[in-house]
């Protein structure tokens, strides 16, 4: 005869609202992990930019300094550094521009596109200005189509360091517009130059845009209106040619 034997033990599981509360807690961690990994990618986007604006700002200052401790070269005060008709103030609204110029030593010298001169002696010619691209242009002394140096430079802003008493350090920094004005020296007693760059970032940075107007030396631009990161990069750069 078998036995038919009754157990009293009953199958158990996850109740409704465990399942319910497990649920949430994985939502809640799945949350922070994503606001994490936004946060992180925002982070490395950001560091990614500045280190870019950086970049081109120094590449910018560097081939400026380059070309503008050659003015007025070689050491003699009948050559002046600055040609005063392809030199003009912005006032703010637009980007300064200035073209150097200098005598060659030898037919290797070349000018700021990398056209050599024909010969020794020959007058070198640089203008610097923004395109209409946002860019740091250069036009070298053959007249060619200028040509872009460096990307995302949005606005320039020079001022020329003036030599009052001929102790051949710059006694004030003034606007292209008032060099030769009233009691400020001409461009032969100019014996350094101070520019600011205002540098975008490659990318819109964040969901806000840059508010308010920024400081370039003597003026103030408005912000451009984009959701990009901009930063002013100052420098003053002597004529070498110009202090004996």
């Amino acid at each position: 005869m078998s036995r038919i034997i009754h157990s009293n033990l009953r199958q158990q599981g996850f109740s409704l609202l465990e399942i319910m509360v497990a649920l949430v807690l994985g939502l809640v961690l799945l949350g922070g992990t994503i606001t994490l990994y936004a946060s992180s990618k925002d982070s490395y986007r950001l560091q990614e930019n500045v280190a870019g604006m950086q970049e081109n700002a120094r590449f910018a200052i560097h081939a400026l300094r380059r070309d503008v401790e050659m003015a007025g070269y070689p050491l003699l005060r009948d050559i002046v550094p600055f040609i005063a008709d392809r030199t003009s103030n912005g006032d703010g609204t637009t980007s300064d521009q200035f073209t150097i110029q200098y005598r060659s030593n030898d037919a290797t010298t070349t000018d700021c596109l990398g056209n050599a001169v024909t010969a020794a002696g020959d007058m070198v010619t640089n203008q610097y200005f923004i395109g209409d691209n946002n860019d740091l242009r250069c036009q070298g002394s053959n007249n060619d189509a200028a040509q872009s140096l460096v990307e995302n430079i949005h606005n320039m802003q020079v001022l020329y360091g003036v030599d009052d008493n001929n102790d051949n350090n710059a006694n004030r920094y003034v606007r292209s517009d008032q060099v030769g004005v009233g009691t400020v020296p001409g461009w032969t007693n100019v014996v350094s130059l101070r520019l600011a760059l205002l540098v975008a970032s490659e990318n819109d940075i964040g969901s806000v845009q840059q508010a308010g107007a920024i400081p370039l030396l003597d003026t103030q631009v408005d912000a451009p209106a984009d959701k990009r990161l901009y930063r002013v990069f100052t420098t003053t750069i002597p004529l070498r040619n110009r202090i004996p």
